[in-house]
């Protein structure tokens, strides 16, 4: 099977069903978006409804009724068992549309936090820098992340309650997407002790470097 084409006419006719199967009715819908951005075998609609007569309202209030008792569907990381591999997490996760890793990486406890760290997308994982549960020790994990963006990396240190690790400021130092003046800034309180051990660090931005080695030349 490839990938799911977007549909060649404007207008189309659907048929919604509950998960049941046993309720299902069939209406006509205007394509007002169509994307893939997901994946090759994704596709993504915005779909409005168009001639409604009165049957069909209420066979879409029946169907959104039952939807909503129905609950959020099961999230394919509510399967993965202790000690699952990267591979495998990092699956689950492509197999969730990108907007529910978003919403999801906000408020994630703990469980999902373990996992959504692994996301290779930037804007899950300043999602879940921004989540107010987050904890040092996922900081300083989420900070090691090369999929991290310039904002997260900003947003990390600035948040008061991980500002004073010193490990966390050296993951994020040697980040190759800091920032030069967040650089500069975390690393300004650093003694020669620090410093060293920061210059010791592969993959140091050279002008950081320069200026390190300066300060620590000067005392």
């Amino acid at each position: 099977m490839g990938p799911l084409p977007p549909p060649a006419q404007e207008q189309v006719d659907i048929t919604l069903k509950d998960r049941s199967g046993s309720h299902k009715t069939r209406v006509t819908g205007r394509v007002i978006r169509a994307s893939s951005d997901e994946g090759p075998t994704s596709l993504r609609l915005a779909i409005e409804f168009v001639d409604l007569d009165e049957a069909q309202r209420d066979d879409l209030e029946i169907l959104l009724a039952r939807l909503l008792e129905s609950g959020p569907p099961a999230s394919p990381l509510d399967a993965l068992k202790p000690g699952v591999s990267p591979l495998e997490i990092k699956k689950a996760l492509e197999s969730i549309p990108l907007p529910q890793r978003l919403s999801l990486a906000t408020r994630a406890p703990l469980r999902e936090r373990e996992f959504l760290r692994l996301d290779t997308n930037a804007a899950v994982l300043d999602a879940l820098v921004r989540n107010p549960n987050l904890v040092l020790a996922e900081a300083r994990t989420i900070a090691a992340s090369p999929f991290l963006s310039s904002p997260s990396i900003d947003a990390l240190a600035a948040d008061p309650r991980f500002g004073a690790d010193e490990e966390l400021v050296l993951a994020l130092a040697v980040h190759p997407r800091i920032a030069l003046p967040t650089a500069e800034k975390l690393t300004a309180p650093f003694k020669p002790p620090q410093l060293r051990r920061l210059l010791a660090k592969p993959g140091l931005n050279p002008s950081l470097r320069d200026r390190l080695l300066k300060r620590l030349t000067r005392g």
